[in-house]
């Protein structure tokens, strides 16, 4: 008897310590390059930073598609979902945020057959009356808002669409995502350039669900994430999807 409590109490630790009891749920989206489905399976720098991450951490991943980007976060917080990719963090009672995993740059190109200006702010190219192409994403940038109402925006959902527009003149100035662009542009084969213009550089974080994992999850996501920067196992991965960056001014 003393022996199988003597067995418990030195198990109790372990037990303590247990993460992610089932696979973890995670909207998939495909946002290439970071999460895309190539030849029947999911890949990507975001799939693969995660798919690298959980299983350090001693977990699985199931994706659930279809689901609406304005639905995740309601999910997330109901315990319906599990895992959202790529968050930054704000101040939200229903959540955790593991350590930052990667940065999240904003970058602006111009075509590089039509690069004629060394502008260093998006004021410079709304003074020139530049026509601005952008993700929807990106909207919190305030200036935004002014190239629209001079009738100078256009919108765009896939970073292939935003790179097409340019290539078909729809557009002088392309901004959003640096890493989505530079894909979608090699894809395409549109050589663009991106000027020195700084807009955003941030660390971005998985963020998890208080309502179905737990402080133990989100302390195995962190040591995990700890271990494999230290290895330099997800810098290796990150570099291998980032490729060669776009020329610059």
């Amino acid at each position: 008897m003393f022996s199988r409590l003597l067995a418990l109490m030195l198990f109790a630790p372990l037990l303590a310590q247990a993460a992610c009891t089932r696979p973890l749920r995670v909207p998939f989206e495909d946002w290439r390059p970071y999460s895309f489905m190539a030849d029947g399976r999911h890949t990507g720098l975001e799939t693969e930073l995660l798919a690298a991450v959980a299983k350090e951490a001693g977990c699985r991943v199931s994706y659930v598609r279809e689901v609406p980007r304005n639905r995740r976060l309601p999910l997330l917080l109901a315990g319906e979902l599990d895992l959202l990719i790529a968050a930054t963090p704000v101040p939200e009672p229903g959540a955790w945020y593991t350590r930052p995993y990667r940065d999240e740059m904003l970058g602006v190109f111009m075509r590089a057959d039509d690069a004629r200006m060394e502008a260093r702010s998006l004021d410079e190219l709304l003074r020139a009356r530049l026509r601005l192409v952008t993700h929807r994403g990106p909207a919190s940038v305030p200036i935004i808002n002014d190239f629209k109402a001079r009738g100078l925006l256009t919108w765009f959902e896939e970073y292939a669409k935003g790179v097409q527009l340019m290539q078909l003149g729809r557009g002088d100035v392309l901004l959003g995502d640096s890493v989505a662009i530079a894909f979608a542009a090699r894809a395409a084969d549109v050589p663009l350039i991106e000027l020195p213009i700084t807009l955003l550089r941030d660390p971005v974080t998985y963020k998890l669900s208080r309502k179905s994992l737990t402080e133990a999850d989100l302390r195995a996501f962190n040591r995990a994430i700890q271990r494999l920067e230290a290895s330099g196992e997800l810098q290796r991965i990150r570099a291998r999807w980032l490729g060669a960056a776009p020329a610059k001014r």
